[in-house]
């Protein structure tokens, strides 16, 4: 089994919303047909005692209200997918799905109506008219407690899950991960310095469906190429769409005849959408989506914009302070083996940042927040990056002359405010303020 199939199978389990329940539902199967015949062989009732009416009426109301309870869950949860895919972004739906409290609460609710239906089947049978199965109509009273307690908690779960903050958050922190695994090292001198492949090199073209590359097996692509004494070049980057026959990789022709092309092509996992597991922009990407979202007409809510700016200035200030290029992974002897691009400070820089001013370009809590963004992220990160940070606070300050024809409220634009509004400690605006351009700034304020 190739990496790519590997990689394939661990999504689809991650991604699957069957799966889970499937296996409840395969254990409650279980349950139904040997918890019975164990009651019939064992005298002793654990629980409570029911007799054959009522042991059928119990299952029976069981049995029918949980296959109607599901079916309302279910819609709740389609809701509420629905809302979170059109308040963030389109491309948050798959992380709503991959909630396991989901998969196991709905798990629970169709074993429990599976397992009250098969322990039905034997009450009071035409074999043996007086038996009841009472220990087993007691577990299943246990698992009807279970899901009201796994209803309330998705409930809870979904209706804080869908805060603005909440899903912020998480996103943010799953994002500081990823870029604590694939940028590890801090920034160091000459790290724009990126190796290539200078001598002659075959090109090995992608097969099979075209689709975003989600993931690659760096760490068998290292090893192949040292153990074939060459160096492999991946040509597009992680995150970006490939065409069927376009260059995948470029292979050093010293020592690369050893390594398959059909190796090569199921190092790379290729998909419909992008994922975070090796692609740190697309967490930028998402956070752009929410900000820019909010700032629509249709919305109109520039607080969730700064919200989004909150954790945008988090993964910013982390990753100006890691080594981002040259893009190569090395082996054990610190001899490049895997070159591939990867984004630069601008690139990051330019995700985070310019769609947010653009599209808030009206509103003076944005522009305030990307200012004490901009001016904060100056003072975190070396000084070869703040070149880019002093072009972005040049945009800023040109964009709030356009925006803003008023005296006093270009003022306000530009101040710095980590709040967006409410924080800078200026008690009131001077009467007769003039041009709010940066340099009168400290003379007006």
């Amino acid at each position: 089994m190739s990496w790519r199939t590997r990689w394939r199978v661990y999504e689809y389990v991650r991604n699957s919303l069957w799966i889970v329940p499937g296996l409840f539902v395969t254990l409650a199967i279980a349950m139904g047909i040997v918890l019975p015949d164990l009651d019939e062989s064992v005298e002793t009732t654990i629980g409570v005692s029911f007799g054959a009416e009522a042991g059928r009426g119990v299952l029976g109301a069981l049995a029918g209200g949980m296959i109607t309870f599901t079916g309302f869950v279910f819609s709740i949860l389609l809701l509420a997918v629905q809302f979170g895919s059109s308040q963030f972004s389109p491309r948050m739906l798959r992380r709503f799905l991959r909630d396991p409290n989901t998969k196991v609460a709905l798990g629970i609710f169709m074993a429990t109506f599976i397992y009250a239906l098969l322990v039905l089947r034997v009450v009071g049978t035409a074999d043996q008219e007086s038996f009841v199965p009472s220990t087993s109509i007691s577990i299943a009273l246990l698992m009807l407690l279970l899901s009201m307690v796994m209803f309330l908690r998705l409930i809870n779960r979904t209706t804080q899950g869908m805060r603005v903050a909440a899903v912020l958050q998480v996103l943010g922190r799953d994002a500081r991960g990823v870029i604590d695994r694939v940028y590890a090292d801090p920034v160091g001198e000459g790290e724009d310095v990126r190796p290539t492949i200078t001598g002659p090199a075959r090109t090995v073209p992608h097969s099979g469906e075209p689709g975003v590359i989600q993931s690659i097996d760096s760490e068998g692509l290292v090893a192949r190429a040292a153990a074939a004494g060459t160096v492999i070049e991946l040509v597009p980057r992680v995150g970006e769409l490939i065409a069927t026959g376009a260059p995948l990789f470029r292979v050093a022709e010293e020592g690369g005849a050893g390594i398959d092309d059909s190796w090569l092509q199921g190092a790379v996992a290729v998909g419909d959408e992008r994922t975070m597991r090796q692609d740190p922009a697309f967490a930028f990407r998402l956070l752009a989506d929410i900000s820019a979202k909010a700032l629509s007409p249709g919305v109109n809510d520039p607080t969730t914009s700064v919200q989004a700016l909150d954790q945008i200035e988090l993964l910013l200030r982390q990753i100006g302070g890691r080594r981002l290029t040259p893009g190569a992974r090395r082996d054990e002897t610190g001899v490049p083996r895997l070159l591939h691009p990867v984004p630069s400070w601008e690139d990051f820089l330019d995700l985070a940042i310019d769609e947010t001013r653009h599209f808030g370009e009206g509103s003076v809590q944005v522009t305030r927040r990307l200012r004490a963004l901009l001016e904060d992220l100056r003072e975190a990160v070396p000084e070869p990056r703040r070149a880019a940070i002093d072009a972005e606070l040049e945009l800023v300050d040109a964009s709030a002359e356009r925006a803003f024809s008023d005296r006093g409220d270009r003022v306000s634009a530009a101040s710095r405010d980590r709040q967006g509004l409410g924080s800078t400690g200026q008690r009131h605006r001077p009467p007769g303020a003039g041009t709010g351009t940066a340099d009168e700034r400290q003379a007006l304020l």
